[in-house]
């Protein structure tokens, strides 16, 4: 599958891109340039998951302190009512 889109570039630009790359070549030139050049969002989280990982494991004590906040003032055992809630979210 794939989309079209529409792009501006200077004159200049533009007319040394024609002249370089032939006319039915042109989208496969761009789609190796920006594939080359943007960023992987799936490598970039999943870098920062092992860095996140990495911190919990040598710092356990922080992960213990989050999960007591997370729970602070709340009951576990208590069952979510929805109608409480959207009660609650009309006053």
């Amino acid at each position: 599958m794939t989309t079209q889109i529409l792009i501006r570039l200077p004159t200049e630009v533009a007319r040394r891109f024609r002249d370089a790359v032939p006319a039915r070549q042109r989208s496969e030139f761009v789609r190796k340039l920006l594939e080359q050049n943007l960023p992987n969002m799936d490598e970039h989280m999943h870098e920062l998951a092992l860095q996140a990982q990495a911190f919990d494991s040598a710092n356990p004590e922080e992960t213990n302190e989050l999960e007591s906040t997370l729970m602070d003032g709340l009951d576990a055992n208590e069952i979510f009512d929805t109608a409480k809630l959207s009660a609650l979210c009309q006053k």
